[in-house]
């Protein structure tokens, strides 16, 4: 992977974890609050997408990637959860709905789509 990319990513996460730490508004909300401000950050993605604007979309992405790790934080604080089991639960998640994504040869949408479901339906009758 890029290195400077996940070098950004740390940064990023770095940041995040010092708004945890020291951010009196972070320290005032709490995850619905912060689920207000991801959603948001979601319709600004949306009126940038519909008006082009390239530009503001790279900007409201980024909102919405920062919004989303300091939600994790936030749940993690007032939940007592793990960021790193949330991480680990949506790698394994995908990982085992998407197979493909390991293998060597391309497949279609349509089987790609009935390898999800297939694995979905599985992982939900084995946590019955």
């Amino acid at each position: 992977m890029d290195k400077e990319f996940l070098n950004e990513l740390k940064k990023l996460y770095d940041i995040v974890q010092r708004n945890i730490d020291k951010c009196p508004w972070v320290e005032s909300i709490d995850s619905e609050k912060m689920l207000n401000e991801a959603s948001s950050e979601i319709k600004e993605i949306e009126e940038a997408l519909n008006g082009n604007d390239i530009e503001n979309i790279e900007e409201e992405i980024g909102d919405l990637i920062y919004d989303s790790f300091l939600l994790l934080k936030i749940i993690e604080r007032d939940y007592n959860i793990s960021s790193k089991n949330v991480i680990k639960k949506v790698v394994d998640k995908i990982s085992n709905r998407k197979p493909w994504l390991f293998w060597e040869e391309k497949i279609s949408l349509e089987k790609a789509s009935e390898i999800w479901q297939e694995r979905k339906k599985a992982e939900k009758s084995n946590n019955k």
